[in-house]
């Protein structure tokens, strides 16, 4: 099977480069050895992944987190050439939440042999169209969760903060920050052909089920259901919020008499004012915003699903 690697060496603060001699080590074994294609910055794993797709590789191995991922999918989705290639997981970022899917294997050794030779399985895509950061319309793929309004926002926080921290730490400083000054927006449009019309903190679709780090905000999404999880939190004051906040790592914020759920194919909405969106963790334009699901159209090496 043609296979090649894409590894970001500064994924994870750095956790990849750190790994470079058991990489490196495993990835060689072969007959014959992997190539290694490494990222130089950001926006670069895309178009490695299309130029893979174009050469016909039939796995690109992806090393890295879930930004690195999002832009592999993107790279290989948007390049009409070619066959779409199966894709193995090698998770070593700082987040990683679309890979608590997934079996996968426990020490890296075992995580490399499945992403290499691993079987498959097929899971959705979600394909949405939003403005972008120019102002224009903007393609995108995702493969685990959306979102706009305040996690998007504290992703922005994040981007900005000069307190550089490892782990968890960041994240969870700038939601405690972005919690001074939630505000929310008046989101309106179709879910699955119906109208809507709310105010809401946060609005998040999820095919996976968490995202910033175990926070399960989707519990319910399946990545082989042919559907979102929509997830919503209407607006609230900051020590309701505050309170709330701690049940999303389990899930149990479905429980709160503001937090809305329905499962759906589609969605176009917007917001006023509005609002910036985050896929993977990743700031990617900002509302109106149209959603569809494409069931099955990728396969990810694993040794199985968690449900």
């Amino acid at each position: 099977m043609h296979t090649v690697a894409i590894v970001n060496p500064a994924a994870g603060g750095g956790r990849a480069f750190r790994k470079l001699a058991g990489l490196a080590a495993a990835l060689g074994e072969g007959p014959p050895p992997t190539p290694v294609w490494w990222t130089a910055g950001p926006r670069h794993a895309e178009h490695l992944a299309a130029k893979a797709r174009r050469e016909g590789v039939e796995r690109v191995v992806v090393v890295g987190g879930d930004g690195t991922l999002f832009e592999v999918i993107n790279g290989l989705w948007r390049e009409a050439e070619g066959v779409l290639p199966s894709v193995g997981i090698v998770p070593v970022g700082t987040g990683c939440d679309y890979g608590r899917n997934f079996r996968l294997g426990v020490s890296l050794r075992e995580k490399l042999a499945t992403a290499l030779a691993g079987p498959c399985a097929s899971v959705d895509v979600g394909a949405c169209r939003l403005s972008g950061m120019d102002g224009r319309p903007y393609p995108r793929v995702f493969l685990n969760v959306l979102g706009f309004g305040f996690d998007a926002a504290v992703i922005q926080r994040l981007n900005s903060q000069r307190l550089k921290l490892r782990g968890r730490l960041p994240y969870l400083f700038a939601t405690l920050r972005e919690m001074l000054r939630a505000g929310g927006c008046t989101v309106t449009g179709t879910v699955d052909g119906e109208a809507v019309a709310t105010e809401a903190l946060l609005f998040a679709a999820g095919i996976g089920t968490s995202f910033g780090g175990g926070m399960r905000i989707t519990p319910d999404g399946r990545l082989d259901a042919g559907r979102f999880q929509l997830v919503w939190g209407e607006r609230m004051g900051r020590l309701e919020l505050l309170r709330l906040f701690p049940k999303i790592y389990s899930g149990r914020h479905l429980g709160h008499p503001k937090v809305r759920s329905r499962l759906a194919r589609s969605a176009a909405l917007s917001a006023a004012p509005a609002a910036w969106v985050e896929a993977e963790g990743e700031l990617i334009g900002t509302t109106p915003i149209e959603l569809e699901i494409r069931p099955r159209a990728l396969r990810i090496a694993c040794a199985g699903v968690k449900t």
